[in-house]
């Protein structure tokens, strides 16, 4: 979700909960710039570069793969301070699946 959109988010959320929102929405912000270098490191490098003892995993893998970690909990958590009717509904493909039947 692009941040413009996940920004927008703020207007539908509690008075209350809207200055924590605007800072997890920062953070989304940063984190969406930093994993886009990372991205960028990983494809010049690739995922193992040459160290001194020999090949090793590029740093920039290991830290895309906190950050990314880190971003799906920042966007659950600003998910979560949404008012129930605007959250999006889970899915369960399943259950759809088995209707059709």
């Amino acid at each position: 979700m692009a941040i413009t959109k996940i920004k927008a988010l703020v207007n539908i959320i509690d008075d209350d909960r809207k200055p924590i929102a605007q800072k997890l929405i920062q953070e989304l912000s940063f984190m969406d710039t930093t994993l886009t270098k990372l991205r960028a490191a990983i494809r010049e490098g690739g995922p193992v570069i040459d160290g001194n003892t020999g090949p090793k995993q590029n740093p920039a893998l290991t830290a895309y793969n906190t950050t990314i970690q880190r971003y799906a909990l920042l966007n659950k958590q600003l998910i979560d301070l949404l008012p129930p009717t605007a959250k999006p509904e889970a899915k369960d493909e399943l259950a759809e699946f088995l209707k059709k039947k």
